[in-house]
């Protein structure tokens, strides 16, 4: 049984976001800028730290832990590839984001790929934002069914009920607050989940009497518990891989687009990168811990290695604390969930709605809103009806969501900001074809064997053995743009724009 003062925490933590949505209300009410990017007004510590909640989900407090849990410090890689990537984000890329969305008024990915492009057909614009749409109610839908999870765990309620409120919370303040709740509930979130993964690492030890112990539980363990490198070449390359998906992920990179002021940035990117690397050891260091105080995998609710946070924050910390670590794990899960429910909606609105069914009627921008608000409600409502109903679905498609995405905007937005070449052509087929080696890689339709091979079993055999879906999807995507872009016409102007994005950076 969960102790009182563990669940009066989470209900206070419930309750500030509300707090924060209904204040946030009246500043996301102005205009479509304001509701999804705040204006393009925050700070350098919202945005740094906006992004690294939004960023992390549930995967870092659940997902890292148990894989250090089950594996050691085989983990490290998986930390280190997306912490590579977004230090390069942050410092080289953000800047071009920040100054090339002003320039343009772009307020979503779709709005900068069609005036790169200068994209009279909006094939580029419908595209995207239907992949967008699928992929982000996916994605929510999959955050319900985790913090459904979460909720029976930590209160004694349904799965289902948890669920529910799940949706309610995160509905009301996203509604209401736009991105400026979303990216202050966000900071809010960051704290939690920092405070939770350092200090029950640290209260671990000190419990064990010091690095001695677990340095003698990993020896004896022996494996990926002494040596990082115990995994072959190609999996590391597949954790470090993980990476590959941050450059695509509409809802970490419109942080870039929201920074008030683009000089701050490099700031920004400081504070990012000491927060995912304190937040990644953390992570790492609870698995360690948590194979000395669960040596089998048996002692932990259902076997489940993802348990080994919270089973062990249960079993070391005050209740006080331990609520921090309830707290932690719902806070990693909205952090990402309300991003992608304002992301999959600014698709519709922005990108759909009134850049292509009404492009050529002047629209307000406070019925924008309105309808925006709408919106939301309607992709809340989907991704309910998807976690209730097609669970199984909803898992398949997460499956390919992160990766997918990767494959498919990473390398169109890159060479759109740092190569003149490229072209309308060339990004189009890339995204198409990035996404469908992502698909063929992590789950071949069984149809395909007719007149394809066994595409992991070829990767296994002729690319080194990495299989995450991400890294070949990314080559593939980048290697289509590239060669169709030699053989089609760039658009005019790509010298200027790119001559101008470097003197921005």
């Amino acid at each position: 049984m969960v102790e009182p003062l563990a669940v009066a925490i989470l209900i206070a933590y419930l309750v500030a976001l509300l707090l924060i949505g209904l204040l946030s209300s009246k500043k996301s009410s102005v205009g479509m800028t304001d509701f999804f990017l705040a204006g393009r007004n925050l700070n350098k510590w919202t945005v740094a730290l906006s992004a690294v909640s939004s960023g992390r989900s549930a995967w870092l407090v659940l997902g890292v832990t148990g894989t250090a849990y089950a594996t050691g410090l085989d983990a490290v890689w998986a930390v280190a590839g997306y912490i590579a990537v977004e230090v390069f984000l942050f410092f080289y890329v953000a800047r071009r984001f920040r100054a090339y969305s002003e320039q343009t008024g772009s307020i979503t990915i779709p709005d900068i790929l069609e005036t790169r492009f200068n994209d009279k057909t909006h094939i580029l614009r419908g595209v995207s934002a239907f992949i967008i749409m699928f992929f982000m109610i996916a994605y929510v839908a999959s955050q319900l069914v985790a913090g459904g999870g979460a909720f029976a765990t930590s209160m004694g309620v349904s799965s289902s009920t948890g669920m529910w409120v799940t949706a309610v919370i995160l509905l009301a303040y996203t509604m209401l607050g736009g991105f400026h709740a979303v990216s202050k509930t966000d900071v809010v979130q960051a704290g939690f989940m920092f405070v939770s993964l350092v200090i029950l690492p640290v209260v671990a030890i000190i419990g064990l009497g010091g690095f001695d112990p677990l340095l003698q539980v990993m020896h004896t363990e022996g494996g990926g518990f002494t040596s990082p490198f115990a995994f072959g070449f190609g999996a590391v390359i597949g954790l470090l891989g993980i990476g590959f998906g941050s450059p695509g992920n509409p809802h970490i990179l419109v942080r870039y687009m929201s920074l008030k002021n683009v000089k701050e940035m490099r700031q920004a990117a400081l504070i990012s990168s000491v927060w995912n690397v304190l937040m990644g050891w953390g992570a790492v260091m609870i698995g360690l811990a948590g194979r000395a105080y669960f040596p089998d995998v048996s002692l932990l609710p259902n076997g489940d290695q993802e348990q080994v946070f919270l089973t062990l924050g249960s079993e070391i910390l005050h209740p006080l604390f331990f609520g921090f670590l309830l707290v932690a794990v719902l806070a990693a899960i909205m952090s990402s969930a309300d991003s992608q429910l304002l992301v999959g909606s600014s698709a519709f609105v922005r990108d759909i709605y009134q850049k292509m069914f009404r492009r050529n009627r002047k629209l307000s921008q406070k019925k924008l809103v309105r309808l925006s608000r709408l919106t939301t409600v309607v992709f809340m409502g989907l991704s309910l009806i998807l976690a209730f109903t097609a669970q199984e679905f909803v898992f398949w498609m997460v499956l390919f969501a992160f990766g997918g995405l990767g494959a498919c905007f990473g390398p169109a937005l890159l060479l759109s900001f740092y190569w003149k070449g490229v072209t309308r052509q060339g990004v189009l087929w890339g995204m198409i074809a990035g996404l469908l080696t992502v698909i063929l890689v992590k789950q071949q339709p069984q149809w395909t064997y007719a007149f394809l091979p066994d595409v992991k079993e070829l990767l296994n055999t002729y690319f080194f053995g990495i299989t995450y879906e991400a890294v070949p999807g990314f080559i593939v995507a980048t290697t289509i743009t590239v060669v169709i872009s030699l053989f089609t016409k760039r658009p005019k102007h790509a010298k200027q724009i790119i001559e101008r994005l470097n003197e921005s950076a």
